[in-house]
């Protein structure tokens, strides 16, 4: 088998795979609308709207990425007792991904992040959350809704089984050092790889027991306490987050300098070049990533399938406007528009 049937062979897997998702949940609503004229209350724009676009967020946006790819997930994560609360099930009614594993909290709002657009510009974003961590009681729900999901981890039923475990870390008070040791150790148990998604405002320590971390350059900068400025100072940083974590692998997202691939018992790390070819938009970029990365691993993957298969999704997902997800048709256009621009082939 060629290396791009392998790819491709990989890809058709993922609807075979079933994923645990960890993390905040929330909702992006983006209100589009034309400004015409400055308001006489204040001098700030008046947006006439024209549209509203509400999307899963945060970790739920992992959850979609997965059921767009064929995949099945479970999602697990905390919501209020609010009106959001409600949106985020019916969005995952929608996106037909399992909510299952919800932990309700009456003490916290449902996050949202909402943007008001006009001309393709935001103006504005307003973000409803609970920034403080959840209770003691709320950390007990999530572990026992993670030991509950995984308990059928091994079963050859497809309704519960699980092939990997993704944390997603947004930093908004739900993933506890504990909290994530415990998520841990419960994988490992059950003989699940984790797959985890930093965020730059939690420390090193967090992510201890994963298979493989996807930070981006700032994160990682961040978590290393290296400024990554040049090839030295990025190998600086991938050897303390392997080090620092004990994860098999790093791969850090470097934007339009594609991927860095760190190995635990290399010495350099590996490089991958971005195929993103017009870039509109990169939020929920790392999403993409990190989802394609776990189901490609799932499906027997080696770390570099599974790292140029992220980057492909990556470039699928800058070039459209929002949250956006890929789709196994659009990897493959993807796979195809880099073969025939002579980048995939000198890359495997």
């Amino acid at each position: 088998m060629n290396p791009v049937d392998r790819l491709k062979s990989l890809v058709a897997a993922f609807s075979k795979r079933r994923i645990l998702v960890i993390g905040d949940v929330g909702i992006d609503r983006y209100v589009t609308g034309d400004v015409e004229r400055i308001s006489p209350e204040a001098p700030v724009p008046v947006v006439f709207v024209k549209s509203e676009i509400h999307k899963l967020g945060l970790a739920a946006n992992v959850a979609d990425n997965l059921h767009a790819l064929d995949a099945e997930s479970d999602l697990i994560g905390v919501i209020g007792e609010d009106r959001f609360a409600s949106e985020v099930r019916s969005l995952l009614r929608r996106e037909k991904v399992s909510d299952r594993g919800l932990v309700v909290d009456p003490a916290r709002r449902t996050i949202v992040k909402e943007r008001i657009v006009s001309d393709r510009q935001q103006l504005l974003r307003i973000d409803y959350e609970s920034p403080e961590p959840v209770s003691a009681a709320i950390e007990k729900q999530i572990l026992a809704s993670v030991k509950r999901l995984l308990s059928g981890a091994r079963a050859k039923k497809a309704a519960t089984r699980v092939d990997g475990l993704i944390v997603q870390d947004y930093a908004k008070g739900m993933l506890s050092l504990e909290v994530i040791a415990q998520i841990s150790k419960l994988a490992k148990a059950a003989k699940v790889p984790v797959f985890m998604d930093p965020n730059a405002k939690s420390t090193l320590d967090l992510y201890t027991g994963a298979t493989f971390l996807t930070p981006n350059a700032k994160e990682a900068a961040a978590l290393s306490g290296v400024a990554i400025r040049d090839h030295s100072s990025l190998k600086s940083a991938g050897s303390k987050l392997l080090k620092g974590t004990g994860a098999e692998f790093v791969v850090i997202t470097l934007g339009k300098d594609g991927m860095a691939i760190f190995t635990k018992g290399s010495r350099e790390p590996e490089m991958i070049p971005t195929f993103a070819r017009e870039v509109y938009d990169v939020s929920g970029a790392g999403d993409t990533v990190i989802s394609i990365m776990a189901l490609a691993y799932a499906s027997g993957a080696t770390i570099r399938e599974a790292a140029i298969l992220g980057n492909l999704g990556a470039g699928v997902v800058v070039a459209k406007r929002g949250t956006a997800t890929c789709t196994p048709e659009e990897l493959n256009q993807a796979m195809k528009a880099a073969v025939t621009a002579g980048l995939l082939v000198a890359e495997i």
